[in-house]
């Protein structure tokens, strides 16, 4: 017997070995991923980001970074920060993408299990009739009778290969992944209500100037009325001033239309009825300080962009995956034990004597699958490769992103600049033309003209103003929510309308 022992250990060790040789046959070493993930340190951001970045205000030092979470406070706008402090609870975008969220938790929760010992109870009972050819002794053979168990099994996997431990890294990869889409949707959603709150603002604003424009129109038309009766004008200049009025009534239609889409359209962002919007008032803005990129190099720049942070945890996941497909080629090695009550006769189930147990190694690999483990392998490496593509093109996306927006808000500021100075000389024409009628050189019909060519002035201000602040819009989101804010200005938007406001009376002795 101890002969017949030692006989069969080799053999079963050899087999062993075959397997572990078959396998390392099989383990798909001449299949590898094509593509290099990208190094954001080798990048040139270019001239327009390191111009821009390098560039402070009056010689001070630029502040620090502001919080990617709430850079909208720094238009001090009660109304608008509660909006978006509501963004989270009512915005379908990002209850979509907090369920993705639990989602990738829920995956890393059900792999790290595997990790754990999986312990099961089993009970069963059953009649039957035992046959005469079988594994039961003579006491049983031909005769009909009961079985039954109760048992508790419990199974332990090893992870030699890093099988599990890799599976695991990619799914918490993926939970990343939706952790940076989340916040990639959120700041989609609070720009796009920032945008619609400047249009608001904007609207706002230009109907104030219409306003003041259209109560100039009608105080020409009556003093034109005026000379036309004392013959100092012909009819055909009341009809032009009339014509502009008309004009000027129609900008205030449409105006007036464009307001409550633009409330509804905050509304809808907000996953809020139309009814809503009606409840918003007029905006409060501070202007904004210009964005400035927090750094000139990529791998900084590009720090708080969810989706490039999106993009890589994708690469990251993409590469554990290649390590789970590779060790599939490996076997699943597990250890199992079992302890409880087996018994032939029910009636003997619980006494002593009916105890079973057992412990004991199992090992299991396909050996032939048909290519099956290195077709899932070359397609684990594709989607790395694919993955990696993405990235490059998103880097290379939000990067031009930053440079246009760069350049757009340069632009943009340069034109504000003009129109702001043409306002300021138009406001000394008007400011002079009201000095020349109050000392007898100058008409009413002067004054007022002198005071509608600075509320056009003053609507041109405001529109480039507009499109400046859409523009500092535009690169806060290709900057990721964070940047170095150029200066520190506190002027309130509603200044941009003061003049409408304040426009001198036509003085009554000059008419």
């Amino acid at each position: 017997m101890l002969q017949h022992r030692r006989s069969r250990l080799p053999a079963g060790l050899l087999a062993g070995c075959c397997l572990l040789a078959v396998a390392g046959c099989q383990t798909g070493k001449d299949i590898h991923p094509q593509a290099t993930p990208l190094q954001l340190d080798t990048i040139q951001a270019g001239q327009s980001i390191t111009t821009q970045a390098n560039t402070t205000a009056a010689g001070h030092p630029a502040p620090a970074a502001l919080a990617a979470a709430d850079w909208w406070r720094s238009y001090g706008d009660p109304q608008l920060e509660r909006l978006l402090g509501a963004l989270a609870e009512q915005a379908p975008d990002i209850a979509l993408a907090e369920a993705r969220i639990r989602r990738a938790q829920a995956a890393v929760d059900t792999i790290g299990a595997a990790d754990a010992v999986q312990i099961n109870a089993n009970a069963s009972a059953a009649l039957e009739h035992f046959p005469d050819h079988y594994s039961y002794s003579s006491r049983y053979a031909g005769k009909s009778g009961s079985e039954g168990a109760l048992l508790a099994d419990a199974r332990y996997r090893f992870d030699f290969w890093g099988k599990r431990k890799a599976a695991t890294a990619s799914a918490q990869a993926r939970q990343q992944a939706a952790l940076a889409q989340a916040s990639d949707a959120s700041l989609l959603l609070q720009t796009a209500i920032v945008g619609a709150y400047l249009h608001l603002d904007n609207s706002h604003k230009l109907r104030a100037l219409a306003e003041a424009a259209l109560n100039r129109r009608r105080q020409t038309i009556a003093l034109l009325a005026s000379r036309v009766r004392a013959g100092l004008a012909t009819e055909l200049d009341v009809v032009a001033a009339r014509d502009a009025l008309t004009q000027t009534r129609s900008e205030l239609v449409a105006i007036d239309t464009e307001l409550p889409r633009r409330r509804h359209q905050i509304a809808a962002l907000l996953g809020q009825s139309p009814a809503f919007g009606d409840t918003l008032t007029a905006p409060a803005l501070l202007q904004l300080a210009d964005p400035l990129p927090p750094s000139t190099l990529p791998a900084s720049l590009l720090a708080r962009r969810q989706d490039v942070q999106f993009q890589r945890a994708i690469v990251e996941a993409a590469q554990q995956d290649i390590v789970v497909a590779r060790a599939a080629f490996y076997p699943d090695i597990d250890i199992a034990a079992f302890a409880g009550l087996r018994a032939f006769d029910l009636g003997q189930l619980m006494r002593p004597g009916s105890v079973a147990a057992g412990v004991g190694p199992a090992l299991s690999l396909p050996l032939f699958d048909g290519g099956a483990r290195r077709g899932q392998l070359k397609q684990r490496s594709a989607d790395y490769d694919a993955a990696v593509a993405s990235y490059h093109q998103t880097v290379m996306t939000a990067l031009q992103q930053v440079a246009d927006g760069v350049v757009a808000l340069r632009g943009a500021r340069l034109r504000d600049e003009l129109t702001r100075q043409t306002t300021q000389d138009w406001r000394q024409a008007a400011t002079l033309q009201q000095q020349r009628a109050h000392g007898g050189m100058a008409g009413a019909l002067d004054v007022n003209a002198a005071q509608l060519a600075l509320l056009g002035a003053e609507r041109r201000a405001l529109e480039a103003a507009t499109r400046t602040a859409l523009a500092q819009l535009d690169l806060i989101r290709a900057l990721g929510g964070t940047w170095r804010p150029a200066t520190a200005i506190a002027t309130t938007a509603a200044a941009v309308a003061a003049v409408a406001a304040v426009v001198p009376s036509i003085p009554t002795s000059h008419r």
